[in-house]
């Protein structure tokens, strides 16, 4: 028998205040690759708007959820799991570089706060909360496994239809707990910063000191212009290469009161800070904090929810 191939269809459920026809046209272009996408709206809150993008699981007729069946286990262990954790991984780089796109055409970002896996036919859904950046370590998708698992073993309890990972008041507390971690390394990283800066203005000083007491007026200024353009080559492109031979020839005419050595390293400094610009244009966001997901919350058919302490084992009383 072939090895079944599980497919997804991808749902994106949206604060209606968002949302206008560009924006579906631009969930279509970016996200079409990873499954149909299907944009729904949710009345608007009295908060920010929350937004979920939901990934459907498909695998024909076959039973994975429900250990019992025959076939359902091996089916999960040998291609599902690993399956999810593609498959997570691919939907979260797209939310990360939707949202860069988004910078770069001057449009307001999309962010979402739950990542949800609808499983066989909507009997469960595993609700993943994402970080500050859209975030999730696809390793995580581990986490719906160990939810799989403890239904199955029932240790969840009976009519359960979602689970939520982490519990409102576990990520509450690791909230409070995270932003001051990151208050802190802010302010690390700018103490860090000040240092660096006024180490690197005592030796922009003696360098400049060093470089006055070394200059001489020309023709010696066209010699040493010779020789700073030739150690500029190795280490500026071709614009910038063009820009010191600029200043230097203004330098020799005497309209730029500069040493060959301070226009060099200015040049150099400034194509290593356009190179910064264009890192930071393209680098992905950090989160603020990591997610721990070891506390539950179990919804059950009735409405009623209970937390569960997935490192003890055991619901909440």
């Amino acid at each position: 028998m072939a090895k079944p191939h599980p497919s997804m269809a991808l749902l994106l459920d949206l604060d209606e205040r968002l949302v206008d026809n560009d924006l579906r046209l631009e969930i279509d272009r970016c996200y079409s690759y990873l499954g149909t996408p299907v944009v729904r709206t949710h009345p608007a809150g009295e908060g920010a708007p929350e937004n979920a993008i939901r990934m459907m699981v498909r695998v024909g007729a076959r039973e994975y959820l429900d250990s019992t069946a025959e076939g359902a286990d091996a089916l999960w262990n040998d291609s599902i799991e690993h399956w999810l954790l593609n498959q997570v991984h691919a939907v979260e780089n797209q939310m990360k570089i939707f949202n860069r796109r988004q910078r770069e055409e001057g449009r307001d970002e999309l962010f979402f706060t739950w990542l949800e896996v609808e499983l066989a036919g909507g009997r469960l859904t595993v609700r993943l909360r994402l970080d500050s950046s859209c975030g999730i370590d696809p390793a995580d998708s581990v986490w719906v496994t160990r939810v799989r698992t403890a239904l199955n073993e029932g240790a969840l309890g009976e009519g359960v239809v979602a689970v939520q990972l982490p519990s409102d008041a576990s990520y509450e507390a690791q909230y409070v707990a995270g932003m001051a971690a990151l208050a802190a390394r802010k302010v690390a990283e700018e103490e860090a910063a000040r240092a660096a800066e006024e180490a690197a203005a005592a030796e922009a000083a003696e360098a400049e000191a060093a470089a006055e007491a070394a200059f001489m007026a020309s023709p010696a200024l066209v010699a040493e212009a010779e020789e700073a353009a030739k150690e500029a080559e190795e280490a500026a492109d071709i614009v910038v290469q063009a820009r010191i031979a600029r200043d230097l020839e203004a330098a020799e005419r005497g309209e730029l009161e500069k040493t060959p050595e301070q226009i060099v390293a200015e040049r150099i400094a400034e194509e290593a800070h356009l190179g910064e610009d264009i890192q930071k244009k393209y680098a992905l966001p950090e989160a603020d904090f990591p997610i721990a997901f070891d506390q539950w919350t179990v919804i059950y058919a009735d409405g009623t929810t209970r937390d569960f302490d997935a490192i003890r084992g055991v619901l909440a009383e």
